[in-house]
């Protein structure tokens, strides 16, 4: 039995194939590799053949790339959906960002082509229940806030709408930033690199496409609170947003790189993103999970999630930004912002401690059980005494009314698993 990863590429130019086969021949012992010239026979073969991967292009004549990624998505949901593409226009941007995972720009190094294929394919290690993995790469759109969405649709509709207005509502929300972080990593922008910053990628997107991007309202699903009662968006949000700034207050206060604080403040705003869609996917299951945290002696968020759908938050929202081409930092500290245990001052080290604190520091219910700092992180917390010292460093330099309480020495020793 073959157990390499099938891939197809399509593309209408017969030398950017032979290219491809080029660049990927030191693959063809891990990847069974079939490259086709239109959207036509790619569907043909996929009629045929299941694949892990399709990479295609967006301009081709007859099926374009943006029609033939949306009729694999309906045919084969499980499949990873990559746009390999030069520069193309926004509206094939607009009309293919729902059926396409991730954004490659050609031409391109075969590392970096190789790397984020695998990036892909790595974030799908992190879920092992078939079920729960197909309906993530099914994800297309993600609930938001209406109050929001609405907010931000009505200055884009003023005749001098702010930019520093828009991205204020647009940072208010995970759905509207993850749309935006994909959209701007897209080829229209022809950008080298990823864009990590939400400020940045508003900046660069320009008003003219957050307005296109804004009031295609079919990109988003409006939460409504009928769905699950017991469950606060805005809650969500504020946490995810205490957690960013937490998390990147505290890398700056160990002096980590500039790229790390960045990431941090990312991967902070992004944490639970998982929960969004476990939430408008199982409205029923997950209030079963909340179910058995609210009452005493409860279980936390995390073990319930574990035991009833036998996954996470924290994976499904791994996988989720690993297939939407999140960098690997982010998506590996998403995936593990829970139960971090090691010392090495990574994005996923002052994530986990951020979450922790933010998790211990405010609460809405007692009844919940609050999560711990894992053994093996005592010597920074305990020994160094690090928390004394990061939580006046957070008050002191919050964008606002500082959100943590002081707290007693004493209750050190309760915060260490």
């Amino acid at each position: 039995m073959d157990d390499r990863i099938r891939i197809l590429f399509v593309d209408d130019e017969p030398n950017v194939l032979a290219a491809l086969k080029r660049m990927l021949r030191n693959k063809h012992k891990e990847w069974d590799m079939h490259f086709v010239e239109n959207g036509a026979d790619a569907l043909s073969l996929m009629n045929q053949q299941t694949f892990d991967i399709i990479v295609s292009d967006i301009r081709m004549p007859g099926i374009d790339g943006g029609e033939l990624l949306n009729r694999v998505k309906d045919l084969s949901p499980k499949t990873i959906r990559i746009a390999l593409s030069g520069q193309v226009d926004m509206n094939e941007v607009m009309q293919s960002i729902r059926a396409v995972h991730q954004y490659i720009s050609k031409p391109c190094e075969a590392d970096y082509l190789i790397n984020r294929i695998e990036g892909a394919l790595h974030s799908q290690a992190v879920l092992t229940d078939e079920r729960m993995l197909q309906l993530v790469t099914e994800v297309d759109a993600l609930p938001v806030i209406p109050e929001v969405f609405q907010n931000t649709e009505a200055e884009l509709r003023k005749k001098e709408p702010s930019i520093d207005i828009i991205a204020g509502h647009i940072t208010q929300d995970v759905g509207l930033v993850t749309k935006i972080i994909k959209l701007i990593n897209s080829p229209y922008f022809g950008l080298p690199t990823q864009v990590d910053s939400v400020e940045k990628a508003i900046t660069m997107l320009g008003l003219d496409t957050i307005r296109a991007l804004i009031l295609s309202t079919h990109l988003f699903t409006m939460y409504e609170k009928k769905t699950l009662p017991a469950f606060s968006l805005s809650l969500l949000w504020e946490h995810s947003f205490r957690v960013s700034n937490i998390a990147r207050l505290i890398a700056g206060y160990e002096e980590a790189p500039q790229n790390i604080i960045i990431q941090c403040r990312m991967a902070g705003l992004l944490h639970d993103v998982g929960k969004l869609v476990m939430v408008n996917s199982f409205p029923e299951k997950y209030s079963e999970v909340l179910a058995r945290v609210s009452v005493p002696d409860g279980l936390s968020i995390y073990s319930a999630e574990k035991e009833i759908f036998g996954t996470t938050h924290a994976e499904v929202g791994a996988y989720l930004m690993g297939l939407w081409g999140m960098s690997s930092n982010v998506v590996h500290a998403i995936g593990h912002h829970h139960g971090f245990n090691k010392v090495d001052n990574s994005v996923a080290m002052y994530l986990s401690i951020a979450n922790t604190i933010d998790h211990n520091f405010v609460v809405f219910n007692d009844q919940y059980e609050r999560i711990k700092f894992e053994k093996e992180l005592a010597p920074i917390i305990l020994d160094q005494n690090k928390l004394a010292l990061w939580v006046p460093h957070i008050n002191d330099n919050w964008p606002g009314e500082p959100p943590l309480i002081a707290f007693s020495p004493e209750i050190l020793n309760e915060l260490i698993a």
